[in-house]
């Protein structure tokens, strides 16, 4: 049924603006609402017919200039099924892209929705990036979710490497576009305005009135389409009965505009057509350049992802689909080609570039054997690798989801800047009337023009965009070094610590441990003990058990990790160990003793791990390691940084004499195991703010009870969800820059603080007494933006 309405009013569900007739109604708690088109009445009805109605009470802070389109163009359904991953356990999963997400209401109500379709398994949808994942099982087809997504007016896309980075190309043309129209009318406004300023009174009134009118033709889009996110983000926080930064500088164009166009109509004695436009140039000059950082973010963000190809070729010749991958799969990879799948290289030699991960261009020798990771380059062999791990754990993968974990993080200075900039807003809000009022009774002709720069003057953008665009950089910036946040608070703890507790194994040294020696204790010969250790040590992870690997065909039962001790399992009805002496005779007094004195002595440079059969030594085995090369010169430049070292290690092999002497450190603790670190490190942090940089599944409880920490060498990156961060490159070189990145990014942060505040507070007290003019705040506060922007920029290097 038609109505006639007034398009002042809005739709009840898209909130666009109703049109002046052919308005429709649709009931609602049996109150009659208007709607602006039939799919919207029809959204209306479907929320209503799945008791969803509450939507609409919670719903807040829309931003309706990406209402639902009805005239959106509709994802391709080839590309979303494409998109569907498969899990071992038969399950299925889909990343959405839903750009016109406008409010966190939108989110609840996507997932109450989804929630209510058969064989959904689980729905997330977040608000912050737009995206949504629904796990689900069949025989649901994923067009089925996309078309119920569609029946709440929302456009479907499946998230590909480049879908959220084409939304943040359009924004940013559609940015440009408003800062050129903006552009051109200030400039040709500003031709009518001096003009005026010149002639004075002896420009002929009509003449006058020609370029009043002229600049009222070039202002208006200015104001009204240059400036419309200013005034659509003020009208929904007003809307909801909050302050944001928008609200006085939208007041103050409209304001400007408001008054011109008054003083037009009636002949009045003054115009801001030319405030108007500048206001709103400048302003939009510090917004786009927080778009470009925040679109330089999102490439660095997407470019991980896009490495990857869609498709691989397999050992036989066939081609199957990147995400159709499963451990076991063997694929061939061609000189030249991106490896498509972490793995290990059963055949073929040659050079690999694992610049994605470590930032080093320059190539890794890999053989049979060696470990690949999808991402990196193949300069010239021909391999056939055997693929690891499912593509959803793939490495790139995961470091791409902790990178976008750690870009959401809002830092402590953050969140106080935000609070800060709310109150400031009323306050602002409050100065700039009695501003105007005080002038106003004093007087003063330009009283308007006071009271609209102070409330231009003193809006705290540059305030709220200080810390946030800084850390993002910072982020950006170590992942591109190999520096992968997990914790989104380890560059301000980073940047406090006073003192850094490092594992010996695997972390001062290169953990490839070589078996030097083999020592049979009982009636079995050196290869069938070899063969045992293997057996034992083959789920294990720990550098150690890197040195056994004889092959074998020995069945294991019931194998069990004890971390810092060692490896026990069933094997033929008997009970096997392998370890430290105390862990495989069981702690048995005699046992130690009787299997120590069958034992020839050793340097004190080899690590000695005794296999067991029953509680009795079958074996011992002499292994060496070597330390890093780098180790010693980061030891030192971590003391030139004022940094208090030292050493947690379980390992027994050496005394701690003789690894300060090795490796420079302060403090050294040996033969610990994980609780004892644990307890040591509560007992450092009595003294200091501590590090904790480790590599191995012993080291995660001493990374946990650590103030912050760091895990080192990609082989365990992702099992090691105690550490903070990770450090992908395989060396120790990066740490001291890192401390002192951290430190640098926090003095950045600080100075972005000191400068917005500041600058507000300095300039405010020269806009009350009318000092500054209207162009000059304008660009005031736009240079304001850009500087933090700018000093935020020199965190793109690590060093320097």
């Amino acid at each position: 049924m038609a109505a006639v309405m007034n398009s002042s009013e809005l739709c009840f569900h898209c909130q666009l603006p109703l049109p002046d007739s052919h308005a429709l109604q649709v009931s609602v708690d049996g109150e009659s609402r208007a709607v602006c088109c039939p799919a919207c009445r029809a959204a209306v009805q479907f929320i209503h017919d799945l008791k969803l109605d509450d939507y609409y009470r919670f719903r807040s802070q829309c931003d309706t200039s990406t209402v639902p389109g009805k005239a959106a163009n509709q994802s391709d359904d080839d590309s979303l099924r494409e998109a569907v991953q498969c899990d071992p356990q038969g399950h299925f999963k889909i990343n959405l892209l839903i750009t016109d997400i406008r409010c966190v209401a939108c989110t609840w109500l996507i997932e109450q929705v989804l929630q209510r379709l058969p064989d959904v398994l689980d729905v997330s949808a977040n608000f912050a990036s737009r995206r949504v994942t629904i796990s689900f099982q069949a025989p649901l087809n994923v067009v089925n979710i996309a078309e119920r997504l569609r029946a709440l007016g929302y456009t479907v896309k499946a998230d590909q490497p480049d879908a959220a980075r084409d939304a943040y190309k359009a924004e940013r043309k559609q940015m440009l576009m408003r800062l050129g129209i903006a552009g051109i009318g200030m400039m040709q406004v500003m031709m009518f305005a001096l003009a005026s300023y010149l002639g004075g009174n002896d420009i002929e009134r009509a003449y006058e009135d020609l370029m009043r009118w002229a600049s009222f033709a070039l202002t208006t889009p200015v104001v009204f389409f240059s400036a419309w996110p200013f005034h659509r983000a003020a009208w929904y926080a007003l809307a909801n009965r909050s302050l944001v930064m928008d609200v006085p500088v939208s007041l103050a164009i409209l304001a400007a505009w408001v008054l011109s166009v008054y003083s037009t109509l009636t002949g009045g004695a003054e115009v801001y057509f030319d405030t108007a436009c500048m206001f709103t140039f400048f302003l939009l000059i510090g917004r786009f350049a927080e778009l470009v950082s925040r679109f330089h973010f999102q490439q660095s963000q997407d470019m991980l992802e896009h490495l990857l190809p869609r498709h691989v070729t397999m050992q036989d010749g066939s081609r199957r689909s990147l995400d159709a991958l499963r451990p076991g799969d063997l694929i061939a990879v061609a000189a030249g080609e991106i490896i498509p799948a972490d793995g290990v290289v059963i055949e073929g030699l040659g050079g690999v570039s694992e610049a994605a991960f470590t930032g080093e261009p320059m190539p890794m020798h890999k053989e049979p054997g060696s470990r690949v990771l999808a991402g990196s380059q193949n300069h010239d062999g021909s391999f056939v690798i055997r693929v690891a791990t499912d593509p959803a754990q793939f490495v790139i993968r995961q470091i791409a989801h902790l990178y976008e974990q750690a870009s959401r993080y809002r830092p402590r200075w953050a969140q106080l800047a935000d609070q800060t900039a709310r109150y400031f807003v009323g306050a602002v809000l409050l100065i700039a009337a009695a501003a105007g009022l005080f002038w106003y009774q004093a007087g003063n002709p330009e009283f308007l023009v006071i009271a609209l720069t102070v409330l231009v003057v003193a809006c705290p953008c540059a305030l709220s965009l200080a810390t946030p665009v800084a850390y993002s950089v910072a982020t950006t910036t170590l992942r591109r070094h190999g520096v992968v946040i997990k914790n989104g608070m380890f560059l301000e703890r980073a940047a406090a610590t006073q003192a850094i507790v490092f594992d010996k194994t695997g972390t001062l040294t290169q953990a490839r441990l070589q078996i030097r020696q083999t020592i049979p204790l009982a009636d079995s010969d050196s290869q069938t003990c070899l063969e045992i250790a293997s057996a034992l040590e083959q789920q294990s992870q720990h550098p150690i058990a890197q040195a056994f690997s004889a092959p074998h065909s020995l069945p294991v039962d019931e194998i069990s990790i004890i971390p810092g001790s060692g490896v026990s399992a069933r094997m033929q009805g008997q009970d096997y160990r392998i370890g430290h002496i105390d862990f495989a005779l069981n702690n048995d007094s005699n046992a130690i003793a009787a299997c120590q004195a069958l034992l020839p002595p050793s340097d004190n440079a080899v690590t000695v791990v005794i296999l067991s059969r029953d509680k009795r030594a079958l074996a011992a085995f002499y292994l060496q390691d070597s330390p890093r090369p780098e180790s010693a010169e980061v030891i030192s430049q971590t003391h030139t940084l004022g940094l208090h070292t030292a050493v947690f290690t379980g390992d027994r092999s050496l005394v701690a004499q003789q690894i300060q002497d090795r490796f420079g450190v302060r403090q050294v603790q040996t033969a610990m195991s994980p609780d004892d670190k644990v307890q040591a490190m509560r007992e450092l942090q009595k003294q200091y703010r501590v590090m904790m940089v480790g590599d191995g599944i012993n080291d995660t409880a001493a990374m946990a009870a650590a103030d912050t920490s760091l895990c080192v060498s990609p082989t365990d990156t992702f099992v090691q969800n105690s550490a903070d961060a990770t450090l992908v490159n395989n060396t120790l070189t990066l740490l001291p820059r890192i401390l002192q990145f951290a430190r640098r990014s926090r003095r950045i942060i600080r100075q972005n603080i000191v400068w917005s505040v500041s600058y507000n507070f300095t300039v405010i007290p020269f806009a009350l007494l009318g000092m500054v003019p209207p162009w000059l705040a304008a660009l005031g506060m736009s240079l304001s933006s850009v500087l933090v922007v700018g000093n935020a920029a020199r965190l793109t290097r690590l060093g320097g």
